[in-house]
């Protein structure tokens, strides 16, 4: 959820309950990867299903991807003193 700045990924709601949603469902063979996996508002989740986001006509707002080690440090550390931002290749 923190990935996807707490919105869903089909209507880029953020004021409504949040869940993960498969974008290709389990029981179509998706996987519980950081590619197939997005944050979807209970709306949305309940309304696709089981579909296809293409099926369903419900395109993704963005395309889902695994973070990178540079995401998870300014997410989690919090905010870094700027003094450190050329060591690790922040912006």
């Amino acid at each position: 959820m923190r990935r996807d700045a707490y919105k869903c990924a089909y209507c880029g709601r953020s004021d409504l309950p949040l869940t993960i949603d498969h974008v290709i469902p389990r029981a179509r063979g998706g996987t519980d990867t950081w590619e197939n996996l997005v944050t979807a508002c209970t709306v949305c989740n309940n309304r696709k299903g089981d579909g296809m986001p293409k099926d369903v006509n419900m395109p993704l707002l963005f395309k889902p991807f695994k973070p990178s080690h540079i995401m998870f440090i300014k997410n989690v550390v919090g905010k870094l003193d700027e003094k450190w931002k050329p060591y690790v290749y922040l912006s």
